[in-house]
């Protein structure tokens, strides 16, 4: 059965450079598969680059550092200087870039047509699905990982034999595997979805924690569930240029 883990500093919820710090220092120990409900990379393979126009990051490697040079540790990696250098692209609250389109990547838009649940384009900016700057801090918080002896991030890296594995992972995906659609409100959905993957005992809780970390709770299930099944690590429409400039949410074939 899944725990959660509270962070080392003691603090109620996780900051990203803390986060990195975990991860980078083997997450715990022992061979661990780790999701993060956060884009990891941005459409290219429509337009053939990330932002049409001169000078614009080739390949993931390059988007990252060029993430990772604006977005600053001490700010615990925030998006908005990212955001506000590429202005023109992005549909944010009283600005709609004049270069603004709602593009999507494969593995998004495979997400949607597949049923597995909406998906909003990281150059949407407004209302409560928008994920455009999580995903910018969460680029950052990688292009430091990328130094970690101990991390491979998928597919982006060969997993090989890296005692830590970090994928994109869409939490609704998981929840669907326990049969459960929409936010987890309560112990008995939580525990049902858990029942439902092959999560057997009883939770280490005593009450019912919030959706957010039952999101936390169902996706390490889901991960263990399918792990071992080659086909999650081999998905059809996962070519080598988009895994050399989108990467790939882990559970969507």
């Amino acid at each position: 059965m899944p725990t959660l883990v509270t962070p080392p500093s003691g603090n109620n919820r996780w900051s990203r450079a803390e986060l990195a710090d975990w991860i980078a220092a083997g997450a715990g120990g022992g061979r661990v598969l780790i999701g993060i409900d956060s884009s990891f990379g941005m459409p290219f393979v429509d337009e053939g680059a990330y932002f049409p126009v001169a000078n614009s990051p080739k390949d993931i490697a390059h988007l990252w550092h060029s993430v990772r040079t604006l977005c600053a540790r001490d700010a615990d990696f925030y998006g908005g200087p990212f955001v506000d250098m590429h202005a023109d692209h992005y549909l944010r609250l009283g600005h709609r870039g004049t270069r603004y389109s709602r593009r999507m990547r494969v593995a998004e838009n495979l997400a949607v047509s597949s049923g597995a649940g909406p998906c909003e384009s990281v150059f949407h900016l407004i209302g409560p699905s928008q994920v455009g700057l999580s995903g910018i801090s969460t680029m950052a918080m990688l292009h430091e990982l990328n130094d970690a002896e101990p991390v491979a991030v998928w597919p982006f890296d060969e997993v090989g034999g890296a005692p830590v594995t970090v994928v994109e992972i869409y939490a609704a995906v998981f929840a669907s595997l326990g049969g459960h659609r929409g936010k987890i409100r309560d112990m008995a959905a939580l525990e049902n979805i858990l029942d439902t993957i092959g999560c057997k005992g009883a939770l280490a809780l005593d009450s019912f924690v919030d959706d957010h970390k039952a999101d936390a709770l169902v996706t390490a299930a889901g991960l263990r569930a399918i792990a071992h099944d080659r086909k999650y690590w081999n998905p059809e429409q996962l070519s080598a240029m988009v895994r050399r400039t989108e990467g790939w949410i882990f559970g969507i074939v």
